[in-house]
Order: C-alpha cells, then structure tokens, then sequence
C-alpha cells in the first residue's frame, strides 16, 4: 500500500508540471500590454512638446561659377528682347564666383531716371529667363548729370565722327593734347547750345567747342576713340 501510495503521488507531481508548462509566459516588459500600461500618465501630466523643425542655414551657397557663368550667357543672348520691352541698354555683365555683375543704362529717353518698379521688373524677367532667381549685382548708369568726360574744340570731321581736342590738357605724361574720335551711340544726340537737334555732321562743325558724355567705352589709341550718348554743341 505504501509503494502505490509513494506512485499516485509522483504521477500528481508531475502533472502539475505538465500544467504549469501549458500556461503563457509572462508578457516581457517591453510587450504592448506592458507599454499600454507604463505609458499611461495622470490626467494632470503635462503633454509632450510638439517637435520643431530645425531652420534651414540663411548661408547657402551661390551656384557654381560655371552656373553663373551660363546664366550670363543666356541673358546676353536674349539681350534683344529685354531691351526691346524694357529700354534698357546693356552696358556691362561679368561673373564671379559670387554673383553676375550687371551695369544697364536708359536706351532711348538716354536722359530718363528709370523708377524702382521698373527696375524690379527687369530683375524678374531676368531670373524668369534664368528658370530660378540667382545672386546679382545690378546697377543703372545714368548719363549726363556730371560733368563731360570729353571736351574741347573740334579739329576735324570723319565719317561721322568729330575729332574733339583739348589744348589745355595734355594726354597723360605726354606733350599731345588729350585729343578723340567721338561718334555717336545708336540712341545717342548731338544738339546745339539751345537744345536744337543737330542733324548733319559735317564740316560746319569744324572750330566749334563741344562737350561730349560717353558710354564710357574707350580705345586707348591716340587720338582716342569713343561713342557718346550726348554732344553739346557750343
């Protein structure tokens, strides 16, 4: 009796273990029932801030100097068509690593003061042309509000051009007067003390005092040679 009872209870022994074994295992502490349950917050606990976006550096970098380079490319090959609807002359355009650098002056009313909306337009056909806005540094040459670059008695006419020469200035650390060719540029004007258009260059002009504003674009030739927006005739 004693023998069977000693074996009713390791057969009961081990099948509490064979119970035990059939349960689930208990939740790790990183299941979602236990990260439901650890990240319940009293109804007082302040919310999480929302997150920020970092800002975005103010310091980007210009486009390369070949892009720039391309893009002062375009520009002077649709130059036509911005003067055509702006009336603005090109004077000057150069790149540089940082930027295109542009001197435009009026074409035309060569003595108009161009408005601040006419320049902003012309900067947004620009960077319209370019497909996107780019670094530049615009400046508007006005003509003949200081004093003339050019002046002097006209000595000669030729092929529409007098030769202006100053007797009372020499031509750098030479003993030649400052002497030049001076024509006129496709918009520019030649008139009289008065105002009055002069229409016909000529030898009529030959001893008279003339002042000249150029483009001032000059070859280095002596006499010099120049194209002018305006000539006073005295």
């Amino acid at each position: 009796m004693r023998k069977i009872a000693l074996m009713l209870v390791a057969i009961l022994l081990s099948g509490c273990g064979a119970g035990a074994s059939d349960q689930p295992a208990a939740a790790p502490s990183d299941s979602p029932s236990s990260a439901k349950a650890s990240s319940s917050t009293p109804s007082d606990a302040p919310s999480p801030s929302a997150a920020v976006p970092s800002a975005m550096s103010s310091n980007v970098p210009p486009p390369s100097p070949n892009g720039l380079e391309a893009i002062q490319n375009l520009l002077t090959e649709q130059w036509e068509t911005l003067q055509e609807k702006h009336a603005f002359q090109l004077q000057l355009v150069y790149s540089t690593e940082k930027a295109v650098i542009m001197t435009i002056r009026p074409y035309g009313d060569i003595e108009r003061e161009p408005t601040e909306e006419e320049v902003e337009a012309f900067k947004s056909d620009l960077f319209e042309l370019a497909g996107k806005p780019f670094p530049l540094e615009l400046s508007v040459w006005e003509c003949c509000k200081n004093e003339p670059p050019v002046t002097g008695k006209i000595k000669s006419v030729e092929n529409g051009r007098v030769l202006i020469v100053n007797d009372n200035k020499k031509n750098g650390n030479s003993d030649d007067p400052e002497a030049f060719w001076v024509g006129l540029s496709a918009d520019g004007k030649m008139i009289d003390r008065d105002g009055e258009a002069i229409l016909s260059i000529d030898e009529t002009l030959v001893g008279r005092e003339a002042k000249a504003w150029t483009t001032g674009m000059v070859n280095q030739s002596y006499p010099g040679q120049t194209s002018a927006l305006k000539i006073v005739i005295e």
